[in-house]
């Protein structure tokens, strides 16, 4: 069985054939980060970190921001080109982005013949493992079903991003001047008395 999601203006994605279908038999073969992508989208992921850690989670080191904003633009680029407007990938600032478009889970029993035109392939066969499984209730969002190793391994710290950490260093802060600002005062008061 082959598993898609209707979205909006009768587009498809078949996450095991890696593509959107749009209405008019128009297909376009997405890359692996947009497969990987979509799918964290249309299962309710919406923190940035979440997404980047997901998406891009066999390249070891930093990802850029610019590489996190590249996909989603490419993205959105795929979403017109099949006949979707581009918001439905809202950017949350600072946050992360979200799809806010219908969608539904839908069972076929066999793939499709061979589409009618193909806008852009993919040099990389898509591994079985990609494709989370996924359940879906009639009108919401879909969901996993089940977590996948790589998703149990632990939050990285984000004592710095927090916002008591940015409190604590400001009221530091704070306290630094009015310490600082007394200590010269009291410099100040005693210079003159010695002179007097």
């Amino acid at each position: 069985m082959n598993m898609r999601f209707k979205l909006e203006n009768d587009v498809e994605f078949s996450p095991s054939e890696r593509c959107l279908i749009g209405a008019d038999g128009t297909v376009l073969e997405l890359t692996e980060n947009s497969l990987r992508f979509l799918i964290l989208l249309l299962n309710g992921v919406t923190e940035k970190e979440k997404l980047i850690h997901q998406v891009w989670k066999e390249q070891s080191g930093a990802i850029s921001e610019s590489s996190y904003y590249g996909q989603l633009y490419a993205l959105r680029k795929a979403f017109s080109q099949v006949g979707l407007r581009e918001t439905l990938i809202r950017t949350i600032p600072r946050k992360g982005a979200q799809y806010v478009g219908k969608v539904t889970k839908i069972a076929t029993e066999k793939p499709d013949t061979t589409p009618e035109k193909v806008l852009h392939s993919s040099a990389q066969p898509e591994p079985e493992s990609v494709t989370p499984p996924i359940q879906h209730r009639e009108d919401a969002p879909v969901a996993i079903t089940e977590k996948r190793e790589n998703e149990r391994l632990p939050k990285p710290a984000t004592l710095f991003s927090d916002r008591r950490w940015n409190f604590l260093v400001s009221l530091l802060a704070v306290v630094a001047v009015c310490w600082l600002s007394t200590l010269s005062v009291l410099i100040i008061y005693i210079l003159l008395r010695s002179y007097m």
